[in-house]
């Protein structure tokens, strides 16, 4: 009996992993793959007390890695100064949105701002951090999988025990 239950429960947990994976990609605008590799599914065993987990870990995602950033430098502004950029800042794609980050600019090919008058403390611009996006209430993916797992949990389960039972 409990070895049934675990494999429905496993096989929910599966197929959660396979959704959130989806969900996640539409609306980070990070590829399918990269989400996809770093999700990992945690399987019940059959006991008393069962639990399968859908659980990502990877670093944050780097404005330069999927956002396409462009920055361009005006040469000669004005009466021949030096070399200033007539953008806001640097313009890159994150959340599958395409804008300008007000001070940021592009340093070996990363998206930088200064966070000091000084000039060499610089912050790496960041998108997507993957774990977020399964975890924190107030991102879609997680409504989205309650809804899911109140949805099929229970049926894939019973399926899987009466099943056992009636074999």
């Amino acid at each position: 009996m409990r070895a049934a239950a675990a494999r429905g429960l496993n096989e929910h947990a599966v197929e959660q992993r396979r959704q959130s994976v989806v969900r996640i990609s539409s609306s980070t605008g990070v590829p399918a793959g990269r989400v996809g590799s770093k999700t990992r599914v945690k399987k019940a065993s059959p006991a008393a007390s069962m639990e399968a987990e859908v659980r990502t870990q990877d670093v944050a995602i780097p404005l330069a890695e999927y956002g396409d950033p462009v920055w361009v430098r005006d040469q000669s502004p004005g009466w021949g100064g030096g070399s200033v950029s007539s953008m806001r800042g640097a313009e890159a794609t994150g959340w599958n949105v395409r804008r300008q980050f007000k001070g940021a600019f592009i340093a070996k090919g990363q998206v930088v701002v200064r966070t000091s008058k000084a000039r060499y403390p610089l912050k790496i611009l960041s998108m997507a951090v993957l774990a977020n996006e399964l975890a924190k209430p107030t991102r879609p993916n997680v409504p989205a999988a309650k809804a899911f797992a109140a949805y099929d949990l229970e049926k894939r389960v019973i399926r899987h025990v009466i099943r056992a039972v009636s074999g």
